[in-house]
């Protein structure tokens, strides 16, 4: 696959995995990844754009750059939700009095999940730090 059109899926895959569910609860809708508009969230939806860009451009530290910056961003993201999840179930189970509910409380635990989103953004983020490593010039075979 070309290094540019590499990227620019990549970029393509980041953009529109933010606006996906990464979260869901029962009581609430699917929540997106730029749905609370933090800063981190911008920075990753700013390299996503700039990675289009350097992709387009066929710059290579760009796109690793851009790369690596929404590598950090959305991992620290994933893995700050991911916690806020875990110790989310872990409250609402120790802090749960009424054992007549316990059944449906752990019914409704097992629905509070990350979503799907999450995989789009990973993906986004291995094409566009993949077409970054990738050289410019092009694969010849040796006849011989």
């Amino acid at each position: 696959m070309d290094k540019r059109i590499m990227g620019m899926l990549g970029a393509a895959l980041l953009f529109v995995g933010m606006f996906l569910p990464v979260f869901s609860m029962p009581t609430i809708d699917d929540i997106t990844y730029f749905q609370n508009g933090r800063f981190d969230r911008i920075i990753v939806l700013s390299a996503s754009v700039f990675a289009m860009y350097f992709a387009l451009a066929r710059n290579s530290k760009g796109l690793v750059a851009t790369g690596a910056m929404s590598l950090v961003f959305a991992g620290y993201s994933f893995i700050d939700m991911y916690l806020q999840v875990r110790d989310m179930k872990e409250s609402i189970r120790t802090e749960s009095v009424d054992y007549e509910f316990e059944g449906s409380i752990e019914t409704i635990l097992n629905t509070i999940e990350l979503q799907w989103g999450w995989y789009v953004i990973a993906a986004g983020v291995v094409l566009i730090l993949l077409a970054g490593f990738m050289s410019d010039a092009p694969n010849r075979k040796i006849s011989g």
